[in-house]
This record gives structure tokens, sequence and C-alpha cells, in this order.
């Protein structure tokens, strides 16, 4: 290198720089490093990086998928994955043709996550299943137009659709551990879909009419309406009801949720104990607080009461600032899918004749001034019984045990088990020391984690008013994946 300096007498002298031929080769060095990065990040954001070379990937891998399902043996065994996994190929292609890049991926990673979890031979992907099904509660699976019988081994996938009739209730469980309780007269379609950039799975519904109860676990649920979508935030729950007429209610029963317009707009917060309306066409009313329910004063939670020509309930509750009046409902169902009594009354008491043995549940809720009812308090369960069935001692006392059947664990993924049976009815059920509750025909039900690998003793006990026990065990072995 050479620079150039000028001098007194008017001529140029040159000053010269010497530089070493190894550093030359060490700057050449620098230079081509650059270069090589320069164009790896070059390829990498407009090929490997981009929307629409991911979708092309992702579609490959999906149809290769499906492919090696359709070749296996399995294939009969497995039919209707094979049918979901090819509408969803199909799905990714059509968004690929319009542009939707990062859509077909989704759709894309959806259909090879079916195939593979068939082809591997295990239980199936799903999204959702049901915890319970009480009278007439029908399925439509996404890839037919027939409708079946819903029970508790049915998978439940994006696209599906579930409808219960006047007197029939469900609840589903999803992945993520949200649980949503249909109501009577409800139908809605099963919403999950993978975000292709976190590979985490959303989990919602969207609901065409009836009531639904969404309480969410450590993840946010999402429910669509026809005049609006519910974010339910994390360790909340918030009923959605929509009528005939489309229109949309939302209570914030605990926690948060969130809803917004389909027609645009900020959404907006709902905290604990508030409600707000959305239209079809998306009109949002104003946010109204509901007067809080009342807390439960008796019967006591699980009281007992013999059956008698002059027997009787007496219901009473404490009173709440603000209400009119009151909502007393009680049921044999659980869910409140139907109800054998539906009163409002003006005070704090009601009372009510035995005519039957069996469990009934019972809840209460406020009422504002408008005669809006508000959130419902937590039910509590009593029992009447029907007196002895069996051998009785000196005493008269019954000393009979209970009839306890158990159907075989019904594993819903990883850990997770349903234990099933019946009992005779106003018979308390323990599993595991943990009560559960029983239905008024003497059905129980109840989904259990399992956290030990290997050899589980599941311990279940039925005790009778008289307090004859039953006790009878099953095992669960939990392999580690």
């Amino acid at each position: 290198m050479a620079k150039k300096k000028k001098q007194g007498s008017g001529t140029e002298s040159i000053d010269w720089y010497l530089i070493s031929i190894d550093r030359l080769k060490q700057i050449g060095l620098v230079v081509l490093l650059l270069l090589i990065a320069g164009g790896a990040y070059w390829f990498w954001f407009n090929q490997k990086g981009n929307p629409k070379t991911l979708a092309e990937s992702a579609i490959t891998d999906a149809r290769q998928a499906l492919n090696d399902l359709a070749s296996s043996k399995e294939i009969q065994a497995h039919r209707s994955e094979f049918d979901r996994a090819g509408k969803r190929l199909e799905d990714a292609n059509s968004l690929y043709g319009a542009g939707k890049y990062a859509e077909a991926q989704g759709a894309a990673v959806e259909s090879q996550t079916i195939s593979r979890a068939a082809h591997s031979g295990g239980e199936g992907e799903n999204d959702a299943r049901f915890l319970t099904v009480e009278g007439d509660v029908q399925v439509q699976k996404g890839s037919t137009s027939d409708w079946k019988a819903a029970d508790l081994r049915t998978a439940l996938m994006n696209g599906d659709w579930v409808k219960t009739s006047d007197g029939g209730s469900a609840e589903l469980m999803f992945t993520n551990g949200s649980v949503y309780t249909m109501g009577p007269s409800a139908l809605l379609e099963v919403y999950a879909q993978i975000n292709p950039q976190t590979s985490k799975k959303t989990n919602g519904v969207t609901i065409e009419v009836g009531p639904v109860e969404v309480a969410t676990t450590d993840d946010a649920s999402t429910v669509r309406t026809p005049g609006s979508q519910v974010i339910i935030d994390s360790a909340s729950t918030t009923q959605v009801g929509v009528d005939k007429q489309k229109a949309t209610s939302v209570v914030a029963v605990k926690g948060t949720a969130a809803v917004t317009s389909t027609s645009g707009g900020e959404p907006v917060k709902l905290a604990g104990g508030e409600k707000m309306t959305a239209s079809q066409t998306g009109s949002l009313s104003a946010v109204k607080k509901l007067v809080a329910p009342p807390g439960l004063i008796g019967p006591s939670d699980n009281q007992v009461f013999q059956m008698a020509s002059d027997s009787r309930v007496d219901f009473n509750w404490e009173p709440v600032p603000g209400a009119s009046g009151y909502q007393l409902e009680v049921s044999r169902s659980r869910l409140f899918s139907t109800l054998e009594i539906n009163a409002r009354r003006p005070k704090t008491v009601a009372g009510a004749r035995v005519t039957s043995e069996g469990t009934f549940y019972w809840r209460v809720a406020s009422l504002g001034l408008d005669g809006d009812v508000g959130p419902y308090s937590q039910f509590r369960r009593f029992r009447v019984s029907g007196g002895g069935k069996g051998p009785t001692t000196a005493s008269g006392g019954d000393t009979t045990p209970p009839d306890l059947n158990l159907k075989s664990p019904f594993g819903v993924g990883g850990p997770n088990y349903i234990i099933e049976g019946t009992t005779e009815p106003g018979t308390t059920v323990f599993i595991n020391n943990e009560e559960v509750e029983v239905e008024s025909s003497g059905h129980f039900k109840k989904l259990i984690t399992l956290a030990k690998i290997g050899r589980n003793d599941i311990i279940v006990k039925a005790v009778d008013p008289a307090g004859n026990p039953t006790v009878k065990s099953q095992t669960v072995i939990v392999s580690e994946e």
C-alpha cells in the first residue's frame, strides 16, 4: 500500500507501508467467511425460512406419512384416522393454492400427526374425549354425515360435532385439561388446530346453539359463536350460551374472559360475576355486574334422609345484599340436565317432600333487581334412602353390604384413567379415599391421574346409609413413555 506526500520542491515522494503475505491471507479468509455467512443467511431467509417453503416441506412430509399409513397392515383398523389425515392434507393443499402458507403448514402438520399416531399403533390422536354422557348425546365425525350415539370411548377431533337432546348433557375434556360442560339442546363443533410457529395445539369449540360452561386449567380456551369470540383465560370458568335467535350471552363465573365482536374492534374484558351479550351481527352490550350467589346453609353436603310418608327436606341459604329473590334448582343429575325443582323464591328458605330415593343435587342463584339470574352457587348433594334391604340385627339395623360392580379402568391418554362402576342408590363411594359423586341410578365415574410408573392399586369402597361397606380393588400398570 502506498501514500503520496508532497515535498517543498513541488515534487511528490511516496511513503511505502509493507504488508506481509500472511496478513493478506488472514484478511482474505475473513472476507471469504463473511461472504459465506451472508450467503447462508440469504438462503435461509429466502428459501428455508420463508412460509411458502415451510408449507411445501410440511405438505411433503404429510403426504409421505399418509402413504405410509395407507400401505400398512393396520390400515383397516385406522380407516377413520386415514380419512381425517387425508381431509387435512386436502385442506393444506387448498390453503397453499390460496397463498395462505402459514395456515397450510398448520393443516399439514396436523395431517402428519394423525397419520404417524395411527401408524405407530397407539391409541390414536384426539383433541378431546367425553368425561360424562347423560341422556341422548350424539356425535358426527368431521369426515361423515352420520350421527351416532356418544360414549366415553369416543375420541373427538377437530371438525367433529356434538349435540345434546332436551334432557341430555355431556362433559368434554380437551388435551390441555379444559373441561367443556354442554347443557341440554346444545350443538357445537370441536375446534383444535396446531400453531405452526409454536407446534402448540389451540383448543376450543364453535357453539351453534345451547349453553356451554368452560373451566380452564393452566391454559386459555376459545369459544366461537355467531356474533363473538370468547377467550377464557387460564384458571377461569365462563358460561357461554347461544339462543335460537343466535344471540350470545357470556357470564364470567370465576377468573377472567375477553369477548371480541366478529365485526372487529377491541376485546372487552370480563371479571368474575360480570355479564355481557352479543347479537348475531356482533353488536356488544355494555358490561353488567350480576348479583353474587348465596352461601348454602342446609341441608349439609351428603346429608342422608330416610324416606317416609312425612319426610321433608328444608333448604335454606344466606341472604345476598341487592338480591330481589332467588332461583332454586334440584336435580338428579350433577350437570342439572333435568330438574326436579326449578322455582323462584322471594326468601332464603324453601321446602320439599321426599317422594323417592336416590341422590339429589341442589344449588341457588341470586336474582337482580331486573330479575336477571346471576351465577349459581356450587352444588351440594343429599341422599334419600328407602330403608333396610336385607337381614337386620336385634336392634333393627341393616347388615347387608351394598352391591359394587366395576368396569375395567379406561385410559384416556397418558397416566389418566376413568374408573367407572355401579352400586345401590343412596350409597357413598370412595376411590382411593376420595369421595365420588354417585348418580341417582347408582352409577359413578371419576377421572384419576396415576403419577407412579409401574403398578398402581386402586381401592374402591362403597358404604350404604346403614354403614355397611363393600371394598374392591383394581390394578393399573403405567408404563414410562
